[in-house]
């Protein structure tokens, strides 16, 4: 048995029939410059934006030298974030030879999934040949 269409569901169906050819061209359209509109300012938003080591991300020290560390520079969306760089990894002791990792992460919504690494290689350890030469 047909069932019988609610007034409601009729002035729907009208009112979908009625949409003229133009009219979804023109959301298309719209749609379409949006979108493009929107790439443009990410693209200008972040254009200047960076996560780098200052200095070396290879550092060669004798046993016992002074090593300081010269950080990182980050600008996220145009703003320069480089103090909330945080450092990890591993302890350096530069009276221990030895081959160190730092490494540099930031809490920040563009970069939040990257890092960087400062090797930093005291005296001539095994394996320094793998940093320098590789």
């Amino acid at each position: 048995m047909a069932r019988k269409k609610s007034e409601a569901a009729k002035a729907a169906e009208k009112a979908v029939k009625k949409t003229h050819a133009a009219t979804l061209v023109l959301a298309l359209l719209f749609l379409i410059i949006g979108a493009a509109a929107g790439v443009f300012a990410s693209v200008q938003l972040t254009k200047k934006d960076k996560f780098e080591l200052n200095g070396d991300a290879l550092v060669r020290l004798e046993v016992g030298a002074q090593f300081t560390d010269e950080g990182a520079a980050v600008v996220s969306f145009g703003r320069d974030v480089s103090g909330k760089v945080e450092v990890s990894g591993d302890a350096l002791d530069v009276n221990k030879e030895g081959i160190y990792q730092l490494v540099y992460k930031v809490d920040d919504f563009r970069w939040k999934d990257f890092q960087r690494v400062r090797v930093v290689i005291v005296g001539d350890p095994e394996g320094a040949e793998d940093f320098l030469h590789g």
